[in-house]
């Protein structure tokens, strides 16, 4: 590669910077960046980059949590009101935190070297850190395929350095600002070739009564887009754009009718049957419950409840729990969910054990997202290896805690100690006694509030007081981040109705319908998505209170479109009515009429513009029959057919 020699000469001319000479035992050293460019990239395909680990490992390190980044976005509003895709968003807040760095290092090294006096090679420097983020796009947190980085940076150096600090003809992401990031032809939808005259004379033709098929609409367009030079459209464009929500229930009420535009568009009111007469690091468990309870069986009594719990192994608080009589991933879910309702931040490490529910796609996504951004990880407890910090912590917790109960059957019946052995005659001379289950979890909350209260064996302090110590480093939960945590998409889209939208969860039926600020039915919303479908987003706790909907993107993604709220229930006994029954009633009600007025009104707004009219379509088909003699006997009596007044 270089023989001695020439290697000196290198040394001696500056083309190589030796940082230790050889020696006593001494290993000599050269900088790797001074070596030219040919032999260092023989030295990478031989041994690989010295540099390249610890250059990504320490430009990770210096990146920062930005929430005015997170709130922005979170936040941000198209000119509709809907907001930015889920996966936009974390695109978005990652590029912004990216370029918050890039800046940083380019800006430091600049004033640094202008305070030295020394001369920049910002280029180099540019180039360096271009290469480390975009090598770090395909990064993935563990066990899952989740990006941690989803960026889509350019990975030109220039187009990179660019996109940061602008030009001098545009601005970049440091003085243009997140804005700078949601692109400026976001939300906004290729131009439609179906427009202005067009639609409206489609629309109009497509009402009529006579209900022309979509196979002659498309032959009569064809012969007036002659006439007027309007744009060619295929039978199935045509097909498409007249059965979106939008138009269909335009034509709809003029070409089939009132009924027809009821049954599907027309706003129904809902009946209410139910008052006339007969709820630095995590680790989660799961584990039955040694407590006997009531039950309806032969013996009285039996212990079928278990427990996940989630405890902060610091201080040994536990954080999360879910009781039931089953361990799967609902379970697992429910106890993580109240961990961070109580923490407001993320773990740096969860660990958890083999029960399937936590192998399930839906865990394995959750435990990816919830971990901190910055260094958080998660991982299954290898078999044969240590025991879960939990299933030691809940050890304690039984012996010291729920032992003491006397509902207690201790730990087995097969116990070595008399200690841990239940008094099975005490036990069933009081069965009687036993608590119900909703007793039963009412006495484990004490347990645990006390078990908190207690003084941790590691300080001096109680564990309540010991998890109230400060952290050394945070990543923080607000309410957004909670909805993206744990609220949950619906399997499939369901369909917007007239009556609003219905959504089956856990074997129970939920109504919702989307109303304004006022609580009143939303009709701008009712005339643009009814008959539209949606994945409906919901927290399993909220469900009395309201629910998301989301449209499906071409590309996969979802996209924000309203908020649902129960539906309004009418009751129509007098007898059972409250104050204001009568008033919402009204209210409500008045939404068919001004539905379909409105319908009606452009509808006939459209018809007379055009001067395509239920009356003209008489008139025309009345004079071709007037017209019929002169015209060949066959084509005579297919016009004599259409006349509208054999349909009479």
């Amino acid at each position: 590669m270089l023989s001695y020699d020439n290697f000196q000469k290198w040394v001696q001319r500056g083309k190589l910077n030796r940082l230790r000479t050889k020696g006593r035992g001494r290993t000599g050293l050269i900088e790797f960046s001074s070596i030219p460019e040919e032999i260092k990239q023989l030295i990478i395909k031989k041994f690989g980059n010295p540099y390249l680990e610890n250059d990504r490992a320490t430009f990770t390190n210096q990146l920062e949590q930005d929430q005015d980044a997170i709130d922005f976005f979170k936040s941000y509003r198209y000119n509709d009101g809907s907001g930015i895709p889920t996966k936009k968003q974390h695109q978005y807040i990652c590029e912004a935190e990216l370029l918050n760095l890039y800046i940083s290092l380019i800006s430091n090294y600049g004033a640094k070297m202008k305070a030295s006096s020394r001369k920049a090679n910002k280029g180099a420097l540019q180039a360096k850190i271009s290469a480390i983020i975009n090598d770090i796009k395909s990064e993935c947190y563990p066990n899952t395929s989740t990006k941690k980085y989803p960026h889509k940076l350019p990975t030109n150096p220039r187009a990179l350095n660019r996109k940061a600090f602008g030009t001098s003809k545009s601005l970049g992401y440091e003085k243009a600002g997140f804005e700078f990031l949601v692109h400026k032809n976001a939300n906004n939808k290729a131009a439609q070739k179906i427009k202005g005259d067009i639609a409206k004379w489609l629309l109009a033709q497509y009402s009529m009564p006579n209900k022309i098929v979509v196979p002659v609409l498309h032959a009569m367009y064809e012969r007036e887009a002659l006439k007027r030079n309007w744009c060619e459209l295929s039978e199935n464009a045509i097909y498409k754009w007249l059965h979106e929500p939008t138009q269909e229930r335009q034509w709809m009420i003029s070409r089939d009718g009132m009924e027809t535009f009821r049954n599907k568009y027309g706003h129904k009111l809902v009946r209410d049957k139910d008052t006339w007469f007969p709820n630095s690091y995590w680790a989660i468990d799961g584990s039955k419950i040694d407590w006997l309870h009531y039950y309806d069986n032969t013996l009285g009594m039996a212990a079928k409840l278990k427990i996940d719990i989630v405890i902060d192994v610091y201080s040994e608080k536990i954080i999360g729990t879910s009781f039931s009589e089953t361990e799967n991933h609902e379970d697992h879910f429910r106890a993580v969910k109240m961990a961070f309702q109580e923490a407001q931040a993320k773990p740096f490490l969860f660990t958890y054990d083999g029960q399937s529910g936590h192998k399930t796609s839906r865990m394995q996504g959750l435990y990816g997202k919830m971990v901190a951004k910055k260094g958080g990880t998660h991982y299954q407890h290898a078999v044969g290896r240590h025991s879960s910090p939990v299933e030691q912590v809940f050890g304690r917790f039984q012996q010291q805690i729920l032992n003491q109960w006397w509902f207690s059957d201790k730990q087995s019946i097969k116990a070595r100690t008399d200690n841990s052995k239940p008094n099975i005659d005490f036990l069933l001379e009081n069965k009687h006694r036993l608590l119900t289950r909703e007793k039963l979890i009412e006495a484990f909350k004490i347990s645990v509030n006390e078990w908190n209260n207690a003084k941790h064996p590691k300080f001096n302090e109680t564990r309540n007081e010991v998890y109230n110590h400060e952290p050394i480093m945070q990543e923080k939960m607000n309410y957004l981040d909670m909805i993206d945590l744990f609220w949950i998409y619906t399997n499939d889209t369901i369909t917007y109705k007239a009556d609003g939208i219905k959504v089956q969860i856990a074997n129970k039926k939920y109504h919702f319908e989307v109303y304004d600020a006022n609580d009143n039915v939303d009709l701008r919303f009712r005339e643009r998505y009814v008959g539209s479908k949606f994945f409906v987003k919901y927290d399993p706790d909220q469900l009395d209170n309201y629910v998301s909907l989301y449209a499906k993107l071409p590309n996969g993604d979802t996209k924000f479109i309203a908020d649902a709220q129960p539906v309004h229930k009418q009751q129509q006994i007098p007898a059972l009515m409250t104050e204001g029954d009568k008033a919402q009633f009204a209210k409500d009600y008045e939404v068919r009429k001004v539905e379909e007025a409105k319908a009606k009104k452009q509808m006939e707004q459209i018809q007379r513009e055009t001067g395509i009219t239920p009356e003209q379509l008489i008139e025309d088909q009345e004079f071709k029959i007037k017209m019929g003699g002169k015209l060949p006997k066959k084509e005579r009596n297919a016009v004599e057919a259409a006349s509208v007044f054999d349909l009479l």
